[in-house]
Parts: structure tokens; sequence; C-alpha cells
């Protein structure tokens, strides 16, 4: 399984902080959308973020001895993949705190000179008592490690093969079979201008 460790390393604590309740089975528990900004990365964990050997790649070149970013034109690159199971340790700006089953979301990547990528992604946790409050993380300066796993897509259900869907067609059901025959609706759709000709027709027979 795709896996990323980040070692302690700086960040930054945007202006906002998210607080929410959310539900684990039965039971509601706080939550929190944690922005981080300004983690570097290396090569190697660029490619372990974007689960693609390449990455490095297709982001930087050299220019002389330097690796530099590849394309200026670009701004922060936006990151599908997810992660879950994160375990988070901040430290520095706040109380040394450890969150434990985190998700790591909305990652954003920008390629900075010397073959660095800044990171910058939201953390969800469900803080304990006397973890940080929100009012505590705003805009702080911190330390922090990561561990998580790649969130797993779920697999979509197979479809059927070909022959199925021929054998289902040729067993249908005529819908003719389907609507009830009554003869009183039969009596009642000859009303009106039907009687009456029918009526004339067995006059003129008696003639």
């Amino acid at each position: 399984m795709q896996t990323l460790n980040l070692t302690k390393r700086p960040a930054k604590i945007g202006k906002s902080v998210n607080t929410r309740t959310e539900m684990h089975g039965a039971d509601e528990v706080p939550g929190q959308d944690i922005p981080l900004s300004g983690i570097l990365l290396s090569v190697e964990e660029l490619q372990a973020i974007t689960d693609e050997e390449t990455a490095g790649v297709g982001l930087f070149k050299m220019e002389g001895d330097q690796y530099v970013p590849r394309f200026l034109c670009f701004g922060p690159l936006p990151i599908a993949h997810k992660f879950e199971n994160a375990t988070v340790k901040m430290s520095g700006g706040v109380p040394v705190t450890t969150y434990k089953n985190g998700k790591i979301k909305s990652i954003y990547v920008q390629a900075l000179g010397g073959g660095m990528t800044e990171m910058s992604c939201t953390l969800q946790v469900n803080p304990e008592n006397g973890d940080p409050s929100a009012q505590e993380l705003i805009n702080a300066k911190v330390s922090i490690t990561m561990k998580a796993e790649l969130e797993q897509e779920e697999e979509p259900d197979p479809e059927l093969p070909m022959e199925h869907h021929a054998a289902a067609d040729n067993d249908s059901v005529p819908l003719d079979d389907l609507v009830p025959k009554n003869p009183d609706v039969e009596e009642t759709r000859m009303s009106g201008m039907g009687r009456r000709i029918q009526s004339a027709a067995k006059r003129a027979k008696k003639k």
C-alpha cells in the first residue's frame, strides 16, 4: 500500500480552522479542518504524494547544474489523491500534539527551485480533550511529522457480460399479457356515437 512519510519539518497553519461535529456510529464527535501550507517535499516525497515515479521529471528540468521548475506558468497544482489513517505530530507554535486516524485531503503542490516542491493541504482530525483549540491553532508556525496511507478507491461493480443482457432480453415478458382484460371495459368503450351506429345497422337489417 502506498504510504506517505514526512519527517519533522516546518509548516504554517492557515488563518481559519473549521470546527464541526461528525457521526462516528451513533456518537457525535468534534472535528477540525486544519489548513497547512509551506511543507517542503523532496522529489522522492513528491513521488509518494502523487503515486507517480516520473513526477519529478514532469515538474522539473535541469538548467546548468540545478533543477528548476519546468513550467513557470503554473500555480499550485491540485492532487486528487487523499490519505487516511494519518498520524500527525505538531510542535513548536502549539502544545505538542499527536493526532491519530486523521485524513489528508485538498492537496496542492508547486514546484520551487532546487528540485523542491511546496505542499499545502487540509488535515482533518477529531481532537480530544487537551488538544489545541481552533483559536490556538490559527496562524501558528509549527513543526510537523506525517505518516499516512493512500486512500483506496472503491472498486466499481462489474458489468454483466453481453450474453447475459441478450438472455435477459429474450426472456422479457410481453407487456400485453400483463394488461387485465375486462369485458365491461369493451362495453363501456362502445358508447355515444358507436351505439347509435350499431342501432342504425340493426334497423337496416330488419327492413
